[in-house]
C-alpha cells in the first residue's frame, strides 16, 4: 500500500509517528489551521491508493476541460510501469501539473509520488535533501549518519540505493520534477540539468518513473550525450471556450456567471490567454457587475442583463489598459483569517497552478509589450531582410526559395551563426524600431479582429492607441534596462538601440498578447 507524502511543514518527529491521529486535549483550545493548498490536496491524492468507483477516464477528463488528449496520453505514458521519462511542455498555465497529479490518482497499480517543485527549491543540495527525505522510512536529518550529498554522483549512489528499498517492496516510484527550467537559473545549475536528464540511464531502475513538466521547449534541453529521449506530451495555450469551461467550473449562480463572461471574457483574452490572469481581473469585474442586482442568485433576464453590462463597460475599458495583478500562491483568505500558509492558491483557479510562482514576475502595458518585441527582432534579426519577412502575406514564408545546400555552403552559413552569436544582439536606429512597431501592431489588429465584440465595446478595447506612447514607453524600457541606449551614430545623426532581453523572454511576452513571434524570427 502506498504511503502518504508528507506535507511541507510538518516536522521531522511527527512525519515518523503513527499515522493515527492523536485525541486532542480536553484543555487546549483548538488551533484554527489554514486551508490547504489546490496543488498540495491534489499531491496528497495522488499519492494516497486509487478509489475502486468513480475513477474511471470519464471522471478524470471531467475535471481537465479542454485536455482530454493530453489526459489520455498521461494514461497511456504513465502505466503499467516500466515506462520510458516523460516530459510535459508547455506555456505557463496551461494544467500541466495538475493534469499530471490528476491522472497519478487516477492510476491502479500500488505507486508512489516523490514531487520536487525546483520554483521552491534554492540549490542543487535543497534538491537533494527534499528528494532523499520523501524516499527515507526513517526521519532524514543533515547531522548524524543522514548527511545530504553534495556531489551529484554522491547524490546518485543514495537515489539509486533509496529506490531500491522501495522498488523491491512492488512500488512504482513516480519521480517529478516540476518547473525544470529554474535548475537553469542555478549556480553550477547546467551540470546538473543533464544529470537529472540522465536519471533513467543513470538508476537503471524499471519500476522508476520519470517525470518532467517544464514552461520551455524540449530544444531548450537538447544534449548529445546518447541518453533515452522522453515522450512528449505538449499542453498547448487554452482556448476561448475551453478557459470559459474552466472559469465556469462550480460557480454557484452558472447562469449569471455566464452572461458577465458573454461580454467580459473574449475583450480580455485578446491581452492574455493566462487562466490565472484572467481570474485575477475577472474576479473584481463581477463584483462591479453584480452591484446593481439585489439578489446574487436571480436569473437576469435580456433587459437586466443589459443594464448589466451598460454598469461594468466602463470598468471593462479601464481592465484592459492595466496591468494584471496576478497573486501568488499565498490566497487573500488566508491572508486575512491570518493562516501561516505563506504559499496557499489563489480563487478559482483550477489549471495552469505551475504557471504561479513566488517571484516577482514584471507586468507591463499592452503597447509597451509590442515595442518590447519589436526591439527584440530588430536586434536579432538582419535589417537586410526587414522586407520579406514583415511583407503582406504577414511573415517569411519558409517554403519559398527553398534550394539543396551544398556541404560548403553549409559550412559558410554554421561559420556566419557563430560569428552573429559571438556579436550578440545588433543595434538598431528608432526609425527601425518604430517601422516594425507598426507592422507588428497592424498584423495583431487583424488578429483580434476574429474574435467577435459588442459594438459599442469595439471602440474602447482596440489597440488603436497604441502609437500614442510609444516614446514614453521607450524611455521607460530603456530605463528598466529592457533596452540600452547608445550614442548617437556619426553617420546617421541618431541614437541606436539594443534589446537585452532573450528569447525566453521574448516568447514569454508575446504569448502574453496572442502575438505569433517566432513566425518573424529569422532561423539561420
Amino acid at each position: 500500500m502506498s504511503q502518504p507524502v508528507t506535507p511541507r511543514r510538518t516536522t521531522r518527529s511527527s512525519a515518523s509517528a503513527s499515522p493515527s491521529p492523536a485525541p486532542a486535549s480536553p484543555t487546549s483550545p483548538p488551533k484554527s489551521r489554514s486551508k490547504p493548498s489546490p496543488r498540495r490536496q491534489l499531491l496528497a491524492a495522488a499519492a494516497a491508493p486509487p478509489k475502486e468507483d468513480g475513477s474511471s477516464a470519464d471522471a478524470l477528463l471531467a475535471e481537465l476541460p479542454g485536455r482530454r488528449a493530453q489526459a489520455m496520453d498521461l494514461l497511456w505514458l504513465l502505466a503499467p510501469a516500466p515506462a520510458l521519462p516523460l516530459m510535459l511542455h508547455g506555456g505557463a498555465a496551461t494544467g500541466k501539473t495538475r493534469a499530471l497529479l490528476l491522472a497519478l490518482r487516477h492510476l491502479r497499480p500500488s505507486q508512489r509520488l516523490v514531487y520536487a517543485a525546483l520554483r521552491s527549491l534554492p540549490s542543487p543540495r535543497a534538491l537533494f535533501a527534499s528528494l532523499l527525505f520523501q524516499l527515507s522510512a526513517t526521519p532524514f536529518s543533515t547531522s548524524s549518519r543522514h548527511r545530504v550529498p553534495d556531489k551529484p554522483s554522491d547524490f546518485v549512489a543514495a537515489l539509486r540505493d533509496a529506490l531500491t528499498g522501495i522498488v523491491s517492496q512492488g512500488e512504482v516510484v513516480y519521480l517529478v520534477f516540476d518547473n525544470l527550467e529554474v535548475v537553469r537559473s542555478w549556480d553550477k545549475g547546467g551540470q546538473l540539468l543533464p544529470l537529472l536528464l540522465r536519471l533513467h540511464d543513470l538508476l537503471q531502475l524499471p519500476q522508476v518513473v520519470l517525470v518532467y513538466v517544464s514552461s520551455a521547449t524540449p530544444d531548450a534541453y537538447y544534449s548529445m550525450t546518447g541518453s533515452v529521449e522522453p515522450n512528449y506530451v505538449y499542453f498547448p495555450d487554452y482556448t476561448v471556450d475551453e478557459v470559459r469551461d474552466i472559469l465556469m467550473h462550480d460557480h454557484p449562480n452558472p447562469k449569471l456567471y455566464s452572461s458577465f463572461l458573454s461580454v467580459a471574457l473574449k475583450p480580455l483574452f485578446r491581452v492574455t490567454r493566462r487562466v490565472d490572469e484572467l481570474s485575477a481581473v475577472l474576479e473584481p469585474l463581477f463584483r462591479r457587475y453584480c452591484e446593481p442586482l439585489g439578489d446574487l442568485k436571480a436569473v437576469p433576464d435580456e433587459g437586466m442583463k443589459r443594464r448589466l453590462f451598460e454598469h461594468v463597460q466602463s470598468h471593462l475599458a479601464v481592465a484592459l489598459n492595466e496591468t494584471f495583478n496576478v497573486p501568488m500562491r499565498a490566497s487573500m483568505d488566508e491572508i486575512k483569517d491570518g493562516g501561516s500558509a505563506g504559499k496557499g492558491s489563489a480563487k478559482r483557479q483550477f489549471a495552469g497552478k505551475d504557471g504561479l510562482s513566488s517571484e516577482l514576475e514584471f507586468h507591463m502595458s499592452v503597447s509597451a509589450k509590442y515595442l518590447l518585441l519589436s526591439a527584440f527582432l530588430a536586434s536579432r534579426n538582419p535589417a537586410t531582410l526587414d522586407a520579406a519577412l514583415f511583407d503582406s502575406t504577414g511573415g517569411l514564408d519558409n517554403r519559398k526559395r527553398k534550394r539543396k545546400s551544398s556541404q560548403a555552403s553549409m559550412h559558410m552559413k554554421d561559420t556566419i551563426v557563430e560569428e552573429m552569436l559571438m556579436k550578440g544582439p545588433g543595434t538598431f536606429p528608432l526609425e527601425r524600431l518604430l517601422a516594425i512597431f507598426q507592422c507588428i501592431t497592424s498584423v495583431s489588429e487583424d488578429i483580434l479582429d476574429e474574435f467577435d465584440c459588442p459594438d459599442n465595446m469595439a471602440s474602447e478595447s482596440g489597440t488603436t492607441g497604441l502609437m500614442s506612447d510609444v516614446l514614453l514607453q521607450l524611455s521607460t524600457l530603456c530605463n528598466s534596462n529592457f533596452l540600452s541606449k547608445s550614442r548617437s551614430c556619426p553617420l546617421e545623426g541618431s541614437a541606436r538601440y539594443r534589446s537585452n532581453i532573450d528569447e525566453d523572454l521574448a516568447l514569454k511576452v508575446a504569448r502574453s498578447v496572442n502575438f505569433p513571434l517566432s513566425k518573424y524570427m529569422y532561423r539561420r
